[in-house]
């Protein structure tokens, strides 16, 4: 059985300021998995190229140009994206297995 994995991923960018961070929309990714069998290790290999092409496409890649707060925040935004993708990764592999 497959199941879909949506890693909605609330990520802040580059704001400077709370008040700033108020004033911007929340950004959301997500990743559909649900035709890769996460119970196997090419799917779970597979899963994970796709969320971090999905990561680098969703948090700015392209860092050279700019300041050093605006690398940081893309850093910041990519280690945090990742993090959650692979524990929902992770939790629904589980879910997978389980239902074998």
């Amino acid at each position: 059985m497959k199941y879909a994995i949506l890693a909605s991923l609330f990520v802040a960018a580059a704001a400077p300021f709370p008040a700033a961070l108020a004033a911007e929309p929340a950004a959301t990714l997500r990743i559909s998995l649900d035709d890769i069998d996460l119970t196997t290790p090419r799917g779970t290999e597979a899963a994970q190229r796709r969320i971090d092409r999905a990561v680098g496409a969703f948090c700015r890649n392209d860092v050279e140009h700019l300041s050093l707060g605006g690398r940081r925040s893309a850093r910041q935004c990519r280690e945090a994206a990742r993090r959650d993708a692979f524990a929902q990764l992770g939790s629904q592999r589980a879910q997978q297995l389980a239902a074998r």
